[in-house]
């Protein structure tokens, strides 16, 4: 009975686990994209016309990213990315994508292999100074791998006035998850291995003192 009653906690702590995880990877507030007066980031200071203009470039970003045509990475990037001090950070540690060549590098990987983007342009933050733009957007991408993986993304960058045309010379790519869940998922899963380390010692001991108890008895007869 004490086995089963240890079987049914340890399936519990594990559907928990799987229903804190599920929660960290949900999308936040995804009836309400694109809706301005549902954005969590605020309209930013910049005038109407440069507003204009830089969603334009930003919408393009958006169109490709959602086409996908590798194809036309070339044109994409020259048409959208400053020619000096380009810099893209990708949403691991070590994405780091300095210089035109390595950014068109990671333009085309994401377009074979990451997954659909999707972000909310038209609520995005957007600030300008003489003709230097910064921007914040929310989205999300749904990978290539599995469509029930989708996780919530941040796009934020800088964009300078090249030509009359505003192009990216900056850009940061981040997951817009709660770790809060993940944290409480990994307590819940050290103390489940803590369990499970103790009860394992506790079981080796008894079938240890069963086996020097058995064999004593061999021993006496």
């Amino acid at each position: 009975m004490i086995k089963i009653v240890k079987i049914l906690v340890r399936i519990v702590l594990l559907l928990v686990i799987l229903f804190l995880v599920t929660r960290t990877f949900k999308r936040a507030d995804e009836r309400k994209y694109g809706a301005t007066s549902a954005a969590v980031f605020s309209k930013g200071n910049a005038p109407d016309s440069i507003r204009k203009e830089v969603l334009t470039t930003l919408h393009k970003f958006q169109d490709g990213y959602s086409k996908r045509n590798t194809g036309q990475v070339e044109p994409f990037m020259k048409s959208l990315y400053s020619k000096d001090n380009i810099l893209i950070l990708g949403t691991m540690p070590g994405e780091i994508f300095s210089g035109n060549k390595r950014a068109t590098r990671l333009v085309k990987s994401d377009w074979e292999s990451w997954g659909d983007c999707r972000f909310a342009m038209d609520s995005a933050n957007i600030s300008s100074k003489d003709n230097v733009a910064w921007f914040s957007a929310r989205g999300y991408v749904k990978f290539d791998l599995s469509s029930l993986l989708v996780i919530p993304l941040r796009l934020t960058g800088v964009m300078v006035k090249e030509d009359g045309i505003w192009k990216f010379q900056q850009q940061q790519f981040q997951f817009d998850v709660d770790f809060s869940f993940s944290m409480l998922a990994a307590v819940l899963l050290f103390i489940w291995l803590v369990v499970s380390v103790i009860t394992l010692i506790v079981v080796t001991i008894k079938s240890l003192k069963k086996r020097t108890s058995g064999a004593s008895r061999k021993y006496v007869r």
